[in-house]
C-alpha cells in the first residue's frame, strides 16, 4: 500500500478516537432521537346499562331485571362489536392499549341462588377477551395481554320460560400490548372504596391494573383503570386512592381509563391534574366527547356529549413521560363514526375510544 495512503488512514484512525473520547467526556452531545408512543383508552361496553340491576328496591325484581339486562346484552352482539373494534385498532396499531368493561359472562342452569348464593356458576357463555383477541388475530394483529385486574363479579337468578336460571357477570379491566413491546412488574389492585348497594346487601368494587412497559428502550409505568360511575364521593376515594399508590414511581407514567368524571371541571379530573398529571387531549381536536351512545347501541346518529353526565370522560393522562418540546402531540377519538359501526349497524360500544400519539424523546 503506498505510504500516502496508510498516513491518511492513520488520521481518520486517529480522528475516530478522538470523536469518541469527546463524546464521553461530554465534549460532544450526541444528538436524541425520537420516537412516537401510541396508546389506546376503550370502555368495550358490556351491551346493556347496570342501572337497573343494581338500583333494585326488592330481591323479588330481581329475576325480571336479570332477564330483561340479559336479553339487552345479547342483542348487543359483542362478536360482531368486536370485529369492529379490531378494524378501529388496526387504523392506529397502538403499542399499549387500555380496556374497560371486558366481560366474563357464565351461566348456571337450573339455578342454585336458593341453596348456594353467590358465584358460582361455570358455564361460559361468553368470554370478551377470547373473542376481541381472536378478532384482532383476524385482522392480522398480533397483540398479547399483558395483565387484567377483576372488579365486581356478581350472579343472579335470571326468569326463563323453563324456570331460573343464573347468570354470573365478572368484570375485567384489560392492559393489551403490540407484541414488540416488553412488559414486567404487573400489578393488580382493587380500591378500597366501593359502591354500596343496600337492596341487595353487597359491594361493587372497581381496581386497576399496572405494568411496566418498554417501547424503543423507554420503559413506562402504564396503568389502566375504570372509576365509579354512579356516587362521586366513592369515585373521589377511589381516585385518591389511585394518587396515592403512584406518588413514589420513579418511571415516567402513563394513566388511562373512563375516568367517569367529566374534564375539566369534575372533582376526580381536578384532584389527577392537581397531582402532576397532565391531561393529553388536544382542544384543537375538538370536544372529545366519549359518553354515551343509546343503551341498544341503535342510535343513526352519535349522542356522545349529549346527556347531562356525558362528556369527555375517557382520558389519557401522562407525568414524567420526556415529551419533546415544541413537538405536535395528536389526539383523537374513535367508534364515533358512521363508518366505525358493526356490521349489523350496532356502534361499537357505548363509549368512543380515544388515541393519543406522543412524541417521546430517548
Amino acid at each position: 500500500m503506498p505510504k500516502f495512503k496508510l498516513k491518511a488512514l492513520a488520521v481518520s484512525l486517529a480522528s475516530i478516537v478522538v470523536l469518541l473520547a469527546m463524546t464521553a467526556c461530554g465534549g460532544l452531545t450526541a444528538r436524541p432521537t425520537q420516537q412516537t408512543l401510541t396508546v389506546m383508552t376503550y370502555n368495550v361496553y358490556v351491551g346493556a346499562p347496570p342501572d337497573e340491576l343494581l338500583m333494585v328496591m326488592s330481591p323479588v325484581e330481581i329475576p325480571q331485571k336479570v332477564g330483561e339486562f340479559y336479553q339487552a346484552y345479547r342483542a348487543s352482539d359483542f362478536p360482531g362489536r368486536a370485529a369492529a373494534i379490531a378494524k378501529i385498532i388496526k387504523n392506529s396499531e397502538p403499542h399499549i392499549i387500555g380496556l374497560q368493561e371486558i366481560s366474563l359472562v357464565r351461566k348456571q342452569d337450573p339455578s342454585n341462588s336458593m341453596t348456594a348464593p353467590g358465584p358460582n356458576a361455570t358455564e361460559i357463555e361468553q368470554e370478551f377477551l377470547k373473542v376481541l383477541m381472536m378478532k384482532l388475530k383476524d385482522e392480522g394483529l398480533d397483540y398479547k395481554e399483558a395483565g387484567k385486574v377483576e372488579t365486581f363479579d356478581l350472579e343472579m337468578p335470571m326468569l326463563t320460560a323453563e324456570g331460573l336460571v343464573d347468570i354470573r357477570l365478572t368484570d375485567h379491566d384489560v392492559i393489551l400490548v403490540r407484541s414488540d413491546v416488553d412488559v414486567s412488574n404487573m400489578t393488580a389492585a382493587k380500591y378500597k372504596a366501593e359502591l354500596p348497594v343496600e337492596s341487595l346487601d353487597l359491594k361493587v368494587p372497581r381496581g386497576y391494573i399496572a405494568v411496566d412497559a418498554t417501547v424503543d428502550g423507554v420503559t413506562y409505568r402504564v396503568v389502566n383503570t375504570h372509576l365509579e360511575h354512579f356516587v362521586p364521593a366513592v369515585r373521589l376515594g377511589q381516585t385518591q386512592e389511585l394518587i396515592a399508590s403512584l406518588k413514589d414511581e420513579k418511571l415516567p407514567v402513563i394513566l388511562m381509563g373512563d375516568f367517569n368524571t367529566k374534564a375539566p371541571d369534575g372533582a376526580a379530573y381536578q384532584a389527577i391534574t392537581a397531582a402532576g398529571y397532565i391531561d393529553m387531549w388536544q382542544t384543537d381536536s375538538g370536544p372529545g366527547y366519549t359518553c354515551c351512545q343509546a343503551d341498544d347501541l341503535k342510535n343513526a346518529t352519535s349522542e356522545l356529549g349529549m346527556g347531562d353526565d356525558d362528556g369527555r370522560i375517557d382520558l389519557i393522562f401522562t407525568k414524567g413521560a420526556p415529551l419533546r418540546r415544541s413537538a405536535t402531540i395528536t389526539t383523537y377519538t374513535v367508534g364515533d363514526k358512521a363508518e366505525d359501526k358493526s356490521a349489523r349497524g350496532l356502534w361499537p360500544s357505548d363509549h368512543a375510544g380515544v388515541v393519543a400519539e406522543l412524541p417521546i424523546v430517548r
